[in-house]
C-alpha cells in the first residue's frame, strides 16, 4: 500500500467518525426536519460514505433538503444540500421520457426496431424493438462492466463513442431471444442504442434533447448530461474503495448513466413525470407497465417498466401500500442514487451518497420510517 493510498484511508475515516452537522437549505417544513437531518448524519456516518444528500417533498407539509459530509475528502469542504452528483442509471428515466415524446410525436414508434435506425450496428438488430430496450427485455449483454470501468479510469482524457462501447457488449454472448416470454435481464448497452436512436430521429445531439425537452422546461438548474471534458461547479467527489472516482470521463456511461444532477431536480423531474407535464396518459401507460425482473439484485418484488422501477421497499412498521414507491436507482464509479414517489401518500423522496459502497436506500428507509413516526404519511384521498 503507497503513503497516498495509505492518507486517503486515514482521511476517509476521520470523514466518516466526524460528527458533522447536516447542512439544511429552505426547510419548509420544521417538525420533521429535526428527524430527516438525525437520519441523514447517521446513515453518512454508519456507511462510512464522505457525502450524503437528501430530498423530500411531502404533500401539505413541505419540502426537506439536507445535507451532511464533505464534498471532497481532500478539500474537506462542507457539502451544501444543492451539490450537483453523477446520479449514474437514474438518467435512464430522463432518456426514456425523450424516446417516448418522440413516439407521442409520432416520429418514433414502439415498435421500430433498431435496424430501422442504426442499420448494420447490431447483428439481428430487425429482432430488437424499440420497447425491448427501453425495459431491457432485448437480451443484449451488458458493457459496463467493473473491467470497462477501470479502463475508463486509467484513460481520463478519452471520449468514448457510444458505437464502440455497443461494439464491447456486443463481444459477449446474448443472454436470450429479444422479447422472450418470462425473460428479463439489466443491461446499459440498452440505453445507449435508445440514446443513438434519439439522436439519429432528431438529428440533434440527446445532450440538446434531454434540455429541450425535460431540463430547462422543468427549470432543473443542476441538471446536465456530463461533458467529458469538464465538471459542473460545485460537484461532489465521489469514492470507490477510498479512490476518488470523480475523474471518470463520462462518456463512458452516457445515455445509460451519464447525467449529473441535484437531489431536488431528480425529486422536481420525478414529480413533473407522475403528474403528468411530460407524457400524455396513452404514453405514460405502457412506461408504468411493469414485468418482473426475477429478484434482480436481491429484491424479490423488483419490477421493471419503460425506463421507471417499482418495488415495495423495507421499512419497518408500515403497511405494505405504503412503502410501494416507483422510480429508479443508479449506481457507478463513486457514487448511489435513489429516486423515488410513494403513490400512497405522495412523499417523494431523492437521495445519493458519495460512495460506491453505499445503499442508498437505507437512507429513504430511514427517512420513510420517520414521516410514519410524525404522522407525515397520511393516505391520499
Amino acid at each position: 500500500m503507497t503513503s497516498r493510498t495509505l492518507l486517503l484511508l486515514l482521511l476517509l475515516l476521520l470523514v466518516a467518525l466526524a460528527p458533522v452537522a447536516p447542512a439544511r437549505a429552505e426547510t419548509a417544513a420544521p417538525s420533521f426536519a429535526a428527524g430527516l437531518d438525525a437520519a441523514l448524519a447517521a446513515v453518512r456516518r454508519e456507511t462510512g460514505a464522505p457525502g450524503a444528500l437528501l430530498f423530500v417533498d411531502v404533500p401539505g407539509i413541505g419540502t426537506y433538503r439536507g445535507a451532511a459530509g464533505v464534498a471532497s475528502v481532500a478539500s474537506g469542504a462542507p457539502l451544501a444540500p444543492d451539490a450537483p452528483v453523477r446520479i449514474a442509471s437514474v438518467t435512464k428515466p430522463f432518456v426514456a421520457v425523450v424516446a417516448l415524446q418522440l413516439v407521442q410525436e409520432g416520429w418514433l414508434l414502439l415498435d421500430h426496431h433498431v435496424e430501422h435506425w442504426l442499420p448494420g450496428l447490431v447483428p439481428d438488430g430487425e429482432r430488437i424493438l424499440v420497447r425491448h430496450l427501453l425495459g431491457h427485455t432485448s437480451g443484449l449483454p451488458d458493457y459496463l462492466s467493473d473491467g470497462m470501468v477501470a479502463r475508463a479510469r486509467r484513460e481520463p482524457g478519452r471520449v468514448w463513442r457510444p458505437e464502440e462501447l455497443v461494439a464491447e457488449a456486443l463481444r459477449q454472448p446474448r443472454r436470450f431471444a429479444p422479447g422472450e416470454a418470462g425473460r428479463w435481464a439489466y443491461s446499459n448497452t440498452n440505453y445507449l442504442l435508445v440514446g443513438l436512436i434519439i439522436e439519429r430521429v432528431t438529428g440533434n445531439p440527446l445532450e440538446l434533447e434531454l434540455r429541450q425537452r425535460i431540463i430547462e422546461p422543468l427549470g432543473l438548474r443542476g441538471t446536465v448530461l456530463s461533458p467529458p471534458e469538464a465538471d459542473s461547479p460545485g460537484l461532489a467527489h465521489g469514492y470507490f474503495r477510498s479512490t476518488d472516482y470523480t475523474g471518470l470521463s463520462m462518456s463512458v456511461a452516457w445515455a445509460a448513466g451519464g447525467l449529473t444532477s441535484t437531489v431536488e431536480d431528480l425529486g422536481r423531474f420525478l414529480q413533473a413525470l407522475l403528474w403528468g407535464r411530460l407524457l400524455r396518459p396513452e404514453l405514460m401507460g405502457p412506461m408504468l407497465t411493469f414485468a418482473d425482473t426475477g429478484g434482480t439484485w436481491g429484491a424479490a418484488d423488483l419490477s421493471y417498466g419503460l425506463g421507471l422501477m417499482r418495488r415495495t421497499l423495507p421499512a419497518s412498521g408500515l403497511p405494505t401500500q405504503a412503502r410501494l414507491a416507483i422510480g429508479h436507482t443508479g449506481a457507478l464509479g463513486g457514487y448511489r442514487t435513489a429516486l423515488w414517489h410513494f403513490p400512497d401518500s405522495g412523499v417523494t423522496i431523492a437521495v445519493a451518497l458519495t460512495s460506491y459502497e453505499a445503499e442508498p436506500n437505507v437512507l429513504v428507509r430511514r427517512a420513510l420510517e420517520h414521516l410514519a413516526a410524525v404522522g407525515a404519511l397520511a393516505r391520499r384521498s
